[in-house]
């Protein structure tokens, strides 16, 4: 079955619809979307084909063959887009799980972890609980449909004839990572202030009464003051994803705005 589907597509894939299926692929395996879908290699790519056929006509013509030096220097800069714009949308969830690495070191909920078997790899509960909110907030926001939106406008931005990308993309990249990870240290600096002057009244409370055994239950207070100060700032949480959404598709809108009128 596989391979009649592969010699029945083979006579339409030309060299603009590798050029297009190698950025989309791109940027859905280095956002890790890809990586949360357990099907083979095989389904993703007729996936990304289909994708790349529905925005051929509105993407422009490249005139380059396919058995040429000019369409493989394309089409790696194809895969350095695509990188950027993968990177660019894993920033986001990354922003959640460093906050929810955290909250859980503060807690001493570090080990308590969700484990995948198929993909080895593990993430804490927190984090995941709010990678989860944080999809929701996604969606409510209709922030998948802004992406297809962009990903098509990428195509103008960064059109296939192209050979280069420049800098300045690269620095704004930057500036953005440093914005989301600045918001995401200020999202958690309340909870760190709260536990170290938890730490400093224990510590002095043991220095007035070294016979009291406080200590002894000294991570289970601290286990319930967490979830407590936990539930008290999914609101504030709210707000963050509110912003990194927002600032996300500002970002995005402002730099295609610029560059295209360059």
């Amino acid at each position: 079955m596989i391979n009649n589907l592969f010699y029945h597509f083979i006579p339409v894939v030309t060299s603009k619809i590798v050029l297009i299926m190698t950025r989309i692929f791109s940027v859905l395996n280095y956002s890790k979307i890809f990586n949360n879908m357990h099907v083979n290699i095989t389904t993703k790519i007729i996936l990304v084909y289909l994708i790349s056929n529905l925005l051929t006509p509105f993407i422009s013509d490249f005139q380059y063959s396919i058995y040429t030096i000019d369409f493989f220097v394309a089409l790696f800069y194809q895969v350095l887009i695509g990188i950027m714009i993968g990177f660019l949308l894993q920033c986001l969830s990354v922003c959640m799980i460093f906050i929810g690495e955290i909250i859980s070191s503060q807690t001493g909920l570090s080990f308590s972890v969700f484990f995948n078997l198929g993909y080895s790899f593990y993430s804490v509960v927190i984090s995941r609980i709010l990678n989860i909110f944080f999809l929701f907030l996604f969606f409510i926001y209709n922030a998948h449909l802004n992406l297809v939106v962009f990903l098509v406008k990428s195509f103008y931005v960064f059109p296939l004839h192209e050979k280069f990308v420049d800098q300045s993309v690269f620095f704004s990249l930057i500036k953005f990572f440093s914005n989301i990870f600045i918001s995401g240290i200020r999202s958690v600096l309340p909870i760190l202030f709260f536990f170290l002057i938890f730490y400093i009244a224990f510590m002095m409370f043991n220095r007035l009464s070294p016979n009291s055994s406080l200590f002894s239950s000294f991570l289970i207070i601290i286990f319930i003051c967490g979830l407590i100060l936990l539930k008290y700032s999914i609101y504030h949480l709210y707000f963050l994803g509110k912003f990194i959404i927002k600032h996300l598709f500002n970002y995005l809108k402002d730099y295609i705005v610029q560059y295209l009128s360059n």
